[in-house]
C-alpha cells in the first residue's frame, strides 16, 4: 500500500513538471538522479514513469530510458480545433440556462482576471476556472465530460500561450467579450467569441512551440 502511495506521489510531482514545462518536451529521465532528487526507490519512480507513459506525457525510448514527450504541433491543432466546437456548444447551451447567480460567479472571474494578468499561472487558472464554471452552467454532462479529459491533454499547451503579455491580455479581453455574450444571451455571439477566443490560442501556441523548437536545433 505504501508503494502504491509513493508512486502517487512522485507521478504527480513528475506530471506537474512536465505540464508546466518545468520539464522541458524532449528533457531525458534518467532513474537514478530522479530517484535521488526525489528521494525515493527506483520502484515507486517505475511505476509512476510507466503511469505517465500510460498518459502519454513521456516516451519510452530503445534503449529502455525515458523521456519528456516532445511538443506536437498536429497533435496541438487537433486538440484545439476539438476543443472550440465543444466550448461553443457548452457556451450556447449556457445562454438558455444562466442564472443571476451563474452570471455574478462568471462576473467576478473575469475581475479577479484582470487583477491578476500579469500573474500567467494565476490567470490560466482562472481562466480555466470559467470555462468549467461555463461547462457546467450548460448542463451537457458529456460535453463537460469531454472537455474535463482535454483539459489535462492541453495542459502544457496552455503553459505555452500564457507567457506573453499581448496574448494574455487579448484573452482577457476574450473572457469579457464571452461574459457580455452570456449576459445578453446571445447563443450565437457566446459560441462565435469562444470559438474565437480557442482558435487564437491555438495560433498563439503554435508560434510559441515553434520558437521553443528553433532554440532546440
Amino acid at each position: 500500500m505504501r508503494r502504491t502511495s509513493g508512486a502517487q506521489l512522485v507521478y504527480g510531482e513528475l506530471r506537474e513538471r512536465i505540464l508546466n514545462l518545468d520539464l522541458a518536451p524532449g528533457a531525458r529521465l534518467p532513474e537514478a538522479e530522479l530517484a535521488a532528487e526525489l528521494a525515493v526507490s527506483r520502484t515507486p519512480l517505475r511505476e509512476a514513469l510507466r503511469m505517465l507513459l500510460a498518459e502519454d506525457l513521456v516516451e519510452q525510448l530503445p534503449t529502455g530510458g525515458m523521456l519528456v514527450r516532445h511538443l506536437d504541433l498536429q497533435d496541438m491543432r487537433e486538440l484545439y480545433a476539438v476543443r472550440a466546437a465543444l466550448e461553443g456548444l457548452a457556451a450556447r447551451e449556457a445562454c438558455r440556462r444562466l442564472t443571476e447567480a451563474d452570471l455574478e460567479a462568471l462576473g467576478s472571474l473575469v475581475e479577479r482576471m484582470r487583477l491578476l494578468v500579469d500573474h500567467p499561472a494565476e490567470l490560466t487558472r482562472l481562466g480555466g476556472e470559467f470555462h468549467a464554471r461555463v461547462a457546467a452552467i450548460a448542463g451537457n454532462r458529456r460535453c463537460e465530460q469531454l472537455l474535463r479529459q482535454l483539459r489535462g491533454h492541453m495542459r502544457r499547451y496552455h503553459a505555452l500561450t500564457s507567457r506573453r503579455e499581448p496574448r494574455r491580455r487579448a484573452a482577457l479581453e476574450d473572457h469579457r467579450a464571452l461574459f457580455e455574450a452570456l449576459r445578453a444571451r446571445d447563443p450565437d455571439a457566446a459560441e462565435r467569441t469562444v470559438r474565437d477566443h480557442v482558435l487564437a490560442a491555438c495560433r498563439e501556441g503554435e508560434a510559441a512551440a515553434a520558437r521553443l523548437l528553433s532554440k532546440r536545433r
